[in-house]
């Protein structure tokens, strides 16, 4: 009898070992693909904002100029050219816009823009709500909505 318990007791032993040595490994597995994970999300993040740092955005802003007078300033604060840029906006009976015959503007460089003249008339809304459209150098279509103070 004290044999089959010392025999159980020794086989015990050695599946505990052998448990213990597969757990070692399965974490050292586990910590492998845990590092992997981490740096590919890295990677992927670092993707994104290379990503973002490439695409066009195209912004609106309204400048007063004298006392009825303002331009509306279009300009592409992105990265890379933009196409095919417009503005739009709620016509108002109390505003008129010039120089619309410019949009589509073609092609926007970097950190470059256009502007629009503008006459508002007492009664106007003190904000727009203006809307621009572009598309990127593959042809995507792309659009920016901001409110602007008049």
């Amino acid at each position: 009898m004290e044999i089959a318990a010392i025999a159980i007791s020794g086989i015990s032993l050695i599946v505990a070992i052998v448990s213990f040595i597969a757990s070692i490994k399965s974490q050292h597995l586990q910590n492998r693909v845990n590092t992997l994970e981490y740096k590919l999300k890295q990677y992927e993040l670092e993707e994104k904002e290379q990503e973002k740092k490439k695409t066009p955005c195209i912004e609106a802003r309204i400048n007063h100029i004298s006392k009825d007078r303002y331009k509306i300033k279009v300009w592409n604060s992105g990265n890379t050219v933009a196409k095919n840029v417009m503005a739009s906006w709620e016509k108002q009976d109390c505003m008129i816009f010039y120089d619309l015959e410019k949009m589509p503007f073609e092609s926007l460089e970097p950190q470059k823009g256009f502007e629009l003249s503008a006459t508002i008339f007492f009664g106007a809304s003190r904000k727009l709500f203006i809307t621009t459209t572009w598309e990127n150098e593959e042809g995507e279509k792309q659009s920016k909505s901001q409110w602007c103070d008049i």
